[in-house]
This record gives structure tokens, sequence and C-alpha cells, in this order.
């Protein structure tokens, strides 16, 4: 008995500590809840979507630059023009509510103004990744049935031979006003080339007609890469686009006052679909650059006056890895936001750069499973109430890592919950309400019921399976640990996989082969290795392998890093790769005795894996 109070005793301390430490966390959650609930429920009860928000930001702040790039500058007033003219362009090209037009345009400031201007008509634009080429590209432009593309002439030029097989006859250029030097008729014979900006001087900049207001219809179309094998076209509907774009302007605190620095990718969803938002709901200046440049990021930052900026992972490690500069704590910025930063990188990079609000979030493109750091603790991505915990959405459980679907309770078949501290497969609640809704993919039945869960916390419900490792403390906090199925994270981008063992398998005619991410001493996300059974251990060419990867129109990121030649693949009783011996394994030469190959990236050909490279590499002398 006196056991038993005892243990009560010390249980109820430890939770008022908890308590106490955690409730300021709380009650800051609780508020940014509270006036995300508020503003969504305003704007749907006036039946305004982001276009309305948006041209209530252009009357309020009209010549304030909206987004900028090098020393080119788009207005709020610019931007609603722009946009109007290409919208009344489309409509007079015959394009009508629901078609969809494939984008695929280098990071410009026209390319948000493509699919603002489009959802004035109703179109969806499909946002496609530029690096993508040969068979990944068709798919993406078939699956979402696009009826024509909008891209660059530098573009066109890469992507030619793969529009031939598509029936499309006209092609739109959207290049910016200094590059229109050559005459788009010049560019290719094989397709109707017109150039926008051409046609915008004779299209009227008065608004289009007004269509109903419908959160259910799409803004747009992001691709991700999933368990497909192909990329998958995630659905964003105005309800998920005022959804996301209200959860981070209410986390972050961005105001019109603010000025933020965007480097990643405009095709991305956090490139280019929240860090736009900052701007057209959130009233701020947007500075975009074609690509990530690690050594002008302080530079620009000091040159805009940025107070904030978007980061994945690699970015801030990036960053760390450059020399020490008179820029480093010269800027102005307040804060960060974005995903992937380590928790062994967290201190080091707020000590270097200054910079002590971090708002590391969760969150993927589909995915009704998000939360954020709101008090930038230390390697944390998000956290739970300890008091009531469900108010979150989210719930982690247990999982077998061979299949890795969801351990079942025996009596009940219910999934079971993770304990503190217990790494678990992250569940996102599907419920009717908006906040908690997943809208599927694009033409996939089949992937979007691969990633529904059945009976988790009693018969008949559902959850998002998100397909991400996390445990969380006793405090609450989420720390993200890995990616579970198909697809992993290399250099800012989910890597399919199944992919990737397709294409080596057309290429090398060999149908045993398995792909899985690795860890690389101090590097962000997995790499890729790929095992294949070459029981002749003689039939592979390496050095030739990687040009056929590229012909392939296989991205670099998404080229194994690592190849291990086997004689034996070892399978479970239902025939499945036993995948995580594999992955245990390794390129670790202290376990594997078979050859392995290495991608070195300056001769951009596989060679051995000796133990000399080996030691290279775990002591950071070898980058990939």
């Amino acid at each position: 008995m006196f056991d038993q109070i005892w243990s009560f005793i010390v249980w109820f301390f430890e939770f008022l500590s908890i308590l106490l430490k955690t409730i300021p966390r709380d009650l800051t959650g609780l508020y940014k809840l509270i006036k995300h609930h508020v503003l969504m429920k305003y704007n749907v009860f006036r039946k305004r979507d982001f276009i309305h928000i948006f041209r209530a930001n252009v009357k309020r702040y009209n010549s304030k630059e909206c987004f900028m790039l090098d020393e080119e500058s788009l207005s709020f007033q610019q931007v609603e023009d722009l946009t109007n003219q290409l919208a009344n362009f489309f409509t007079a090209e015959g394009f009508t509510r629901g078609d969809v037009i494939a984008l695929i345009l280098e990071n410009s400031l026209e390319y948000p103004c493509v699919w603002i201007g489009l959802s004035k008509i109703g179109c969806i634009a499909a946002l496609i990744n530029t690096n993508l080429r040969a068979k990944p590209l068709l798919h993406s432009i078939q699956t979402v049935n696009a009826k024509c593309i909008i891209t660059s002439k530098q573009i066109l030029s890469e992507i030619e031979s793969e529009l031939k097989e598509l029936d499309i006859k006209k092609v739109y250029l959207f290049d910016s006003k200094p590059t229109l030097k050559i005459k788009s008729n010049s560019i290719s014979s094989s397709f109707e080339t017109v150039q926008l900006y051409e046609q915008f001087e004779s299209c009227s900049i008065q608004p289009p007609k007004s269509l109903p207001y419908d959160l259910k219809h799409p803004v747009f179309y992001i691709f991700t890469s999933g368990t497909t094998g192909l990329p998958k076209a995630a659905v964003i509907k105005h309800s998920r686009f005022l959804l996301g774009s209200f959860g981070f302007l209410c986390a972050t605190g961005v105001t019109s006052d603010d000025i933020m620095y965007n480097t990643l990718p405009l095709y991305h969803s956090l490139g280019g679909w929240v860090c736009i938002t900052y701007s057209l709901l959130g009233g701020c200046t947007t500075v975009l650059r074609k690509k990530f440049s690690a050594s002008n990021f302080w530079k620009d930052c000091v040159k805009y006056k940025c107070t904030g900026f978007t980061y994945v992972g690699e970015l801030c490690r990036f960053l760390l890895a450059q020399a020490p500069s008179e820029y480093d704590q010269k800027h102005s910025i307040r804060f960060c936001s974005g995903n992937g930063l380590r928790q062994n990188l967290w201190m080091p990079f707020v000590n270097r750069f200054n910079i002590n609000q971090i708002y590391e979030f969760y969150g993927a493109t589909e995915s009704n499973a998000y939360f954020f750091n709101l008090d930038s603790h230390p390697g944390s991505c998000g956290f739970f109430s300890v008091i009531l915990p469900r108010i979150l959405g989210s719930v982690l459980v247990r999982f077998d890592p061979e299949t890795m679907e969801p351990l079942r309770d025996e009596k009940t078949n219910l999934c079971v919950r993770c304990k503190t501290g217990e790494r678990g497969l992250l569940l996102g609640m599907i419920k009717k309400s908006l906040l908690n809704a997943f809208d599927g993919y694009v033409n996939n039945p089949s992937g979007t019921n691969r990633k529904i869960i059945d009976n988790i916390y009693k018969i008949g419900d559902q959850a998002f399976n998100t397909g991400d490792v996390m445990l969380a403390d006793k405090y609450g906090y989420f720390y993200f640990c890995d990616r579970t199925g198909d697809t992993f994270r290399w250099k800012g981008e989910n890597v399919s996989t199944v992919e990737i063992e397709n294409m080596l398998m057309n290429i090398l005619k060999i149908n045993d082969i398995v792909v899985f991410g690795v860890s690389i001493p101090e590097t962000d996300g997995k790499a890729g290795m790929a095992v294949i059974l070459d029981e002749s251990a003689s039939s592979i060419n390496m050095n030739t392998l990687v040009n056929e990867l590229k012909k392939q129109g296989l991205p670099s990121y998404a080229r194994p890093c690592f190849i291990r030649l086997t004689k034996h693949i070892e399978l479970t009783g239902t025939f499945k790769v036993k995948k995580t011996v594999l992955q245990e394994d390794g390129y670790d030469l202290n376990r594997v005795t078979e050859p392995i190959y290495y991608l070195n990236q300056q001769k951009q050909i596989y060679e051995r894996l000796t133990p000399e490279i080996y030691d290279l590499i775990l002591k950071e002398k070898i980058k990939f």
C-alpha cells in the first residue's frame, strides 16, 4: 500500500513539473490555434478565397514590392495586373474552369504569377519539377491530363524530345522580359510556340469574370514522390491552400513589415506555395533567387534587409560549412522556418548566425499531419499537449520494421500507441473538418488508398500514413527519426526507391534489385544505395552506368551513391525482400565482404569502394 502511495506521489510531482514547464508553450500554441481557426472561419463566412484576400492586400499595399529577384521586382499592383492579363489571355485561348496546364519553369518573378492568374479563371497549374526528364516527366504531364505547357526557351530546348511523344500542339513561353531576344517561332519547329509577354501587350489588365466560390476546387497540383515509383500529383484545393497558408502565417508571426528570403525551388510546396503566400496573404515582400547559393546567402540577406527565411535541413548545413565571414551576424534576420534542421546542428547554427527563433515544423504536401516547434526547442519538429494529446489530430503507433505496417492489438485489432520515448509511425487522423482532411492524389486511387490506415483508436476510423518514424519525449516534443517504406530524402528531395529499382532493372535487364537509403556521416537525409543480384559478378559495366541513368532521365539526387553486388538476396516467407538487413549492412566494409562501388562525383563513374576510400568517407574527406 505504501509503495503504491509513494509511486503516485512521485508520478504526481513529475507530472506537475512537466505541466509547469510546458504550460507557456501550450498556451502559445492554443493562442495561435485559435487565431488560425478564427481566420479560417472569418474568410469562409465572408466567402473569400486567396484571390479575394490578395486583392485586398493590393489595395492596401499597391506600389509596395511584392516579389523581388536580382534587380527586378513586381509590386502588388503589378502582380495583380500581370495575373489579370494572363487570365484574360488564356480565357481568349479557350481555356476554361478545370483545365490543367503544366508549369515547367525556373525560379522567376513570373512563376507565381502563372498559377495566380490561372486560378482566377479556375484553371489548375501542375507544378512540375524542372529536373525531371524522360519517363518521369512524361508521366507527370500525362497523369494530370495537361492540355498545354508553360515553360521557358531554355527548358524547352532540353525537353523537346519528350514533348514530341505527347499530343501537344502549342507551348507557351514565359521568359522574363530581359531575355526576350529570340523570336518565338525560331526556337522549335515541332510546336507552335507563343511568347506570353508579347501577347500580354494587347491583353486587358481588368480582372476576369468572377467564379463561383468553391473551396473544393484545386488551386494547383504539386508532385510528390511515393510508393508508386513515379511522381504523384497531390491535390491542393482552395480549402487546403488557406489552411496551410494561414497556418504558417500564424505560427511564424510573419507581418507586412517583414522581408522574406526564399531560395527554394518554386515547384516545391514550401518554396512555391508557403513562401509565396507570405506575400499574397501576409502582405510582406518576398525576395526570390534563381538558385540557392551558400556563399551569397547572407550577402543577399544584408543587401535586401531580409528579416526571415525558409530552409530545409541541407540548407542550414551548407551555410554552416561556409568559412566565417563579416556577414554572419551583420544581417537583420529575426527568425527562420523550415524542416530538417538536425539537433546537432541546431545550436551551432543559432550561435554562429545569432538566430534565436527557429520555427521547425513537420508536414508534407499531401499530409494532414502537421505541427510546429513554437518555442525553438533544439531538435524538435513540433509538440503535443501532455494534457490534451488528441487535440493535435496525430498519433504515433508501433509498426513492423519489415512490412512498415502498424502493429495491431490481438484482442481489439486496433493500432498500438507508442509509449514515451518509443519510435513510432506517425499517423494523421482523417476527419471531415478542413483541418484533418486528406484530399488524395490526382487520377491515382490506388496510391491514395495505400496511404489510408483503418481502425486506429476505434473500429471504423481512418488515418493518413505519413510513412515517417518519430518519437515523443515526456514533455510532448516530437523528434523526426526516419522515413519508412519506399521513399527517403536526399538533397532536399523525396527519392522513390521503386523508381530507381525499375530504372536499373530496365538498364541492366536484372529483376533482383533493391534500393534504400543509407546514412553518411554529418550529412542530412539518406543517400541512395542499390543492392543488385549479379551471380556472374561481371555483367555490369560500372563505367557507363551513370550515363545510362542520365539518359533515362533520373535526376542527379536520385542516382545511387553506393552499389553492392551480391549473389543472394534474402526473402521473407511472403516473398518480400528483407530490406532492413541490407540497410543495417549498408556500405560498411567491416560487415560486407561482397564488392561495393561508390559514385565518384568528380569522374561521374562508379569505382570500387576500398578500405582507404571508406575511411575517407567516414572522416568526411569525400563528399556526396
